[in-house]
């Protein structure tokens, strides 16, 4: 009957021990480096996030004309995701339903108060911006324009925008926006720790 060297099968042992416990090490290399890819990638997925917004004063027609520039699938998540939108945005028609859905996220996220006047000819009130949506268009770089309107008989100063377009969505957006009245032309910067801004009306 031969008998196995006891020195030997302890070296064996001692040998497999030490390659599981370097494969383990590997691994869990391995798998911290692929954590940390995975979330890197999930946060430089959308490294930065911009809206362009412009509105102007019409005084000949007596309402504030805009216009919002965004990115559409951005948008189009945002509207998915918490808003009811089931129609991806190039399939919507200018008389959709779905347009609605727009109009509204707009209304809630790009507010305009100003000072009006109910009962004199000084400022009496403050009144909020009611956008309607104009027209739309999905360009080919792949943004989105949106074109609005909101009735204003008569505006005094201050004006207060509150610009938390795709903020709901995601946090780290930030958004410029420039107010036009007559010649002048002031831009503010939006972030969502600094969303509200104040426009001053010139004479």
């Amino acid at each position: 009957m031969k008998v196995r060297n006891p020195k030997r099968i302890g070296f064996i042992k001692t040998s497999l021990i030490f390659v599981f416990s370097h494969c383990m090490k590997s691994f869990i290399k391995l798998l911290f480096i692929s954590s940390c890819l995975l979330v890197s990638s999930a946060s430089w997925g959308h490294q930065y996030f911009f809206a362009f917004a412009e509105i102007e004063y019409n005084e000949m027609a007596q309402k504030f004309e805009g216009s919002v520039v965004a990115t559409a699938h951005d948008f189009e998540f945002a509207l998915m995701n918490s808003h009811g939108l089931q129609t991806k945005l190039e399939k919507i028609a200018p008389n959709s339903s779905d347009v609605k859905i727009m109009e509204a996220y707009l209304n809630k996220f790009l507010t305009l108060r100003y000072g009006c006047a109910f009962d004199s000819n000084a400022v009496d009130a403050y009144c909020s911006a009611d956008w309607s949506i104009e027209s739309f268009q999905i360009m080919k770089n792949g943004t989105i324009e949106l074109y609005f309107s909101a009735p204003a008989k008569h505006v005094y100063t201050l004006i207060q925008v509150d610009f938390r377009f795709l903020m709901d969505a995601f946090p780290e957006q930030q958004n410029k926006l420039t107010f036009i009245y007559r010649e002048d032309r002031e831009t503010q910067s939006f972030t969502k720790t600094q969303a509200t801004h104040y426009f001053a009306l010139k004479p």
